[in-house]
């Protein structure tokens, strides 16, 4: 009877573990898309995928579209952290793939001391994606942070694309132009008239000011 109880004991300890598999697939990446989509060459993967190399979708996250002032800097975080770097992957064992043949999945970035870190969890953290949840998953990114949601960027699942909201934070991204000296939040009336050719993005407000530009009045940046 003891023994049974280890046993079980065991498998409850192991299940957690057993739900996130990061190791389902393995590679490095060769394309930063935008902020929440990848290509993966693979080196290793599980029986479910054929091709070499993989286009894939960060699960139950959404960074803004490369169509607006948000897009750039989110692909530029993402592109800082995985942009040629070595990641495992948790596919979503349920749908696979997405609408667009994009595999869904954690990704897990492979850090010099051999730990793994949920990128999708990083990027949400960094102001550079919401939280999204879609039910039709094996995810739940609750479990990302020991089960419950921080105050970020969260959206229902119904939120149509049209309509997602800016992502920003008092943190940065902050933007400027090179025909001005103010910077501002991405949200501001006055970035939204930043000419892209012209447009500067800046990770942080000490960023700005040393490269000698002062907070908007308008949006008042820190």
């Amino acid at each position: 009877m003891r023994k049974q109880f280890y046993l079980l004991l065991l498998a409850l300890l192991l299940l957690p573990l057993a739900a996130a598999a990061p190791d389902e697939a393995i590679g490095r990446v060769t394309k930063v898309v935008d902020g929440d989509t990848i290509d993966v060459q693979l080196q290793s993967h599980n029986s479910l995928i054929s091709e070499d190399t993989i286009r894939v979708r960060l699960a139950d996250v959404d960074s803004p579209e490369m169509s607006t002032l948000q897009g750039p800097p989110a692909k530029a975080y993402t592109t800082k952290w995985l942009q040629s770097a070595q990641v495992s992957l948790d596919l979503d064992d349920q749908t696979g793939k997405d609408a667009y043949g994009r595999w869904v999945a954690v990704v897990y970035l492979q850090k010099p001391n051999g730990t793994l870190e949920n990128f999708n969890r990083m990027l949400v953290e960094a102001y550079q994606a919401c939280v999204w949840d879609f039910s039709n998953n094996e995810f739940n990114p609750a479990d990302w942070w020991g089960g419950q949601i921080p105050a970020v960027c969260i959206k229902e699942e119904s939120t149509a694309p049209a309509t997602r909201p800016a992502v920003s934070s008092s943190n940065g991204p902050f933007v400027g132009s090179s025909k001005s000296n103010k910077y501002h939040y991405t949200s501001c009336q006055w970035a939204q008239k930043i000419k892209a050719s012209n447009l500067i993005t800046f990770s942080s407000s000490a960023e700005a000011r040393a490269a000698g530009y002062v907070p908007c009045k308008i949006c008042n940046p820190p």
